[in-house]
């Protein structure tokens, strides 16, 4: 606790204060002393506002040169083949009609096709369609050539082949020209592509240098103008370089029928993993490479068909129609396998499909040469 001040304390102190201010005043009122000048107070210098640290840029992220997508490379589009030449790819495909003749064997230049469909004409004998795209030469003689059939509209519309053929019916011919197919006949025209040659006797010696042909559709005259007209090539089956194939059945043999005097068929090589050409169980040849006709894969259609009574070849025999729009049954053989199959084509605008019988599932061919039979419904189709 603080204690107070006596008063004769606080007395004293007050005269202490009031002496104080007597002497200042005296001070300050005595004459002649100059009034002192305060002396200014220093201003403080500012502090320095410090510059601020620069903020880094940061390093920009380096962008990835991006890895170029690899070009697609170009593939026949009638065997899935690989190409070198790109260009060929977009070649218009020939077909040259190749007869079946047990007296003109053996055929020239069908091992060096891209693809052969082949169908039945009179008496239910065969007719090779052989098609010419994705070498750049054939370089062999390629016949006999025969002439055209119905079924080639067909092959037309499902590849936009150009069709070089010696001969065909009126009636024939006026169908193709009914539905704007475009074809080459030899035999009203002088052209060098066609020529004679062989041992037999005609109509079995015509012959077609597939070569000679290109080179005249490609020089911007008459045939390069039919050429345009057959349209932008079309693949009319599906490959792929190495497609997975279900089991199927094992096959070393197939033997097709068409009539009571007509067979033919294919023997499985397990070595060379290629089927193998017979006609009437003897080795059929190609005349233009002296070997056995082979094939990587054969696919069997079978289809409608009407005996045209009222149609006779040169021979007296009626003509037939195939009726390949529609749908129906196939075999597949690959790999010495077959598999059953079922087509469809609903218009003729339409190419085929293919599909398994069993699963439903597309069918995707390995790419190598197709060999397409066309059977009537009801030809015997056996399996060795």
């Amino acid at each position: 606790m603080h204690r107070l001040r006596s008063r004769p304390a606080l007395l004293a102190l007050g005269a202490l204060l009031i002496v104080a201010i007597g002497l200042g005043a005296a001070v300050a009122l005595r004459p002649g002393t100059p009034e002192p000048t305060p002396t200014p107070s220093p201003t403080p210098s500012p502090s320095p506002t410090p510059s601020p640290s620069p903020t880094p840029s940061p390093s920009p992220t380096p962008t990835p040169t991006p890895t170029p997508t690899p070009t697609p490379a170009a593939v026949c589009p009638l065997d899935g083949t690989e190409l070198q030449d790109p260009e060929l790819a977009e070649r218009t495909p020939i077909l040259a009609q190749i007869e079946n003749n047990p007296i003109a064997r053996p055929p020239s230049g069908l091992n060096l096709a891209d693809l052969v469909i082949e169908a039945p004409v009179e008496g239910n004998t065969t007719r090779f369609s052989a098609f010419f795209m994705c070498d750049e030469e054939v370089d062999a003689a390629v016949g006999p050539i025969r002439s055209m059939r119905y079924f080639n509209l067909d092959h037309w519309q499902q590849t936009r082949a150009l069709t070089f053929v010696f001969g065909g019916a009126g009636r024939v011919l006026n169908r193709m020209i009914d539905n704007g197919m475009p074809y080459v006949n030899g035999i009203t025209g002088q052209y060098a592509f066609y020529y004679r040659a062989g041992p037999w006797g005609a109509p079995h010696n015509v012959f077609f240098d597939v070569d000679g042909a290109r080179a005249a559709m490609e020089e911007g005259g008459a045939l390069a103008t039919v050429a345009e007209l057959a349209g932008e090539v079309r693949a009319p089956l599906v490959f792929d370089a190495d497609p997975e194939l279900p089991d199927g059945r094992a096959v070393d043999s197939i033997y097709l029928q068409t009539a009571s005097f007509w067979n033919f068929g294919w023997q499985w090589d397990a070595d060379a993993e290629r089927w193998l050409r017979l006609d009437a169980g003897t080795a059929n040849f190609d005349a233009a490479t002296g070997e056995r006709i082979s094939a990587r894969t054969v696919l069997v259609q079978s289809v409608h068909t009407q005996i045209l009574s009222g149609e006779l070849d040169p021979g007296g025999f009626p003509r037939s129609q195939l009726f390949l729009v529609g749908e129906g049954d196939g075999v597949l053989y690959v790999g010495g396998r077959g598999h059953d199959l079922r087509w469809s084509r609903p218009t003729s605008d339409d190419i085929t499909t293919w599909t398994y019988a069993d699963t439903g599932d597309p069918v995707v061919l390995p790419a190598g040469k197709t060999w397409w039979e066309i059977v009537p419904i009801g030809s015997a189709i056996i399996e060795g």
